[in-house]
């Protein structure tokens, strides 16, 4: 087969403006939507903090950890009640996330100061068993009377996925102890 040398600069000069194109058009697109997105994000974090201890306690600026002993945990608040004021926390919500063959999970966990663990609000569940791990793990874990003995019951049908829980769980709690004393 006979293939012009112009004829096969022209097809690769097309294929690669066309691409050029295009990523010009997803970088645009990404730059348009990167705000919308960080915004709506920041709100849905803002609104599941108020389903961890509830609506009416206080909560302190976010505090980054920076530990690398918990790569899970990204940020805690301490929570205190009105009417206590000064009187000492009621506890920590930690924002933590964490990644696994099946997808990603990121929750806001609630740890009462005697390092108890609390409610737990979901901002991001992409598991392959997403519907799963919400509904056979973190349901249960909500309704749980012992949520230390709930957290433990990671075969549900979706145990990676309950397991990565856990383990921020875990971290949220560790990292209470470690560093709660501080306050």
């Amino acid at each position: 087969m006979n293939v012009s040398w112009k004829r096969a600069f022209f097809v690769g000069g097309f294929l690669a403006g066309l691409c050029a194109v295009l990523g010009l058009a997803i970088a645009g697109g990404d730059m348009l939507t990167k705000e919308t997105i960080a915004r709506n994000k920041r709100e849905k974090e803002q609104s599941a903090l108020k389903t961890v201890f509830g609506e009416n306690v206080i909560l302190s600026d976010a505090i980054e950890v920076k530990d690398a002993e918990f790569p899970m945990l990204a940020k805690y608040w301490t929570v205190t009640l009105p009417e206590e004021g000064d009187g000492g926390p009621l506890g920590r919500i930690y924002n933590a996330s964490g990644k696994n063959g099946y997808g990603d999970v990121a929750l806001l966990i609630g740890v009462y100061n005697d390092f108890h663990l609390g409610n737990v609000a979901v901002l991001e569940n992409t598991e392959s068993y997403g519907q799963t791990l919400q509904e056979e793990y973190l349901d249960k874990y909500a309704s749980a009377q012992d949520k230390e003995k709930a957290a433990e019951e990671v075969k549900c049908g979706a145990t990676y996925g309950a397991t990565l829980c856990r383990d921020m769980m875990k971290q949220a709690k560790a990292h209470y102890q470690k560093e709660g004393n501080h306050e």
